[in-house]
């Protein structure tokens, strides 16, 4: 599944341009945290470096590195409340063997519905921002 099916009530021009202004709009709203993430070791997977985050309309985006194959299901949204804040952390728990990467990574994202949290709740993503031209700490 692309992470285009999960809304399939927009056209795909339609997507990109409302996935770029969310982006572009909420940039500046997304926080990492300064407390540590919400991690524990009863969480599959690994923490998953992001390129790029944000939430705003009740949507949470992230880009992430892939090597060609990556799809929502591979990566797992994990959340835990710190305040007024709901923190979410994501964490990779499927591989990507391909060997295809994407330049620009990969964008997924969640809905508030689908996180489980109510409309106009405050989010806030706690997994590290790494520099773009380091992709080793990635492992993809």
């Amino acid at each position: 599944m692309n992470m285009f099916e999960a809304r399939p009530t927009l056209k795909a021009g339609q997507r990109a341009l409302l996935l770029s202004g969310i982006l572009m709009l909420a940039a500046g709203c997304v926080s990492n945290t300064s407390a540590p993430p919400m991690l524990t070791s009863t969480q599959p997977g690994v923490l998953e470096p992001v390129y790029a985050a944000a939430v705003a309309g009740d949507v949470a985006v992230v880009r992430v590195a892939s090597n060609g194959c990556t799809t929502k299901a591979d990566l797992h949204p994990y959340l835990a409340r710190e305040g007024d804040v709901t923190v979410m952390t994501v964490r990779r728990v499927g591989n990507d063997n391909c060997q295809s990467p994407p330049e620009d990574g990969l964008e997924l994202y969640w809905t508030f519905e689908e996180l489980g949290v109510p409309a106009g709740t405050l989010v806030s993503v706690s997994n590290p921002f790494p520099n773009r031209a380091d992709d080793s700490e990635t492992g993809q």
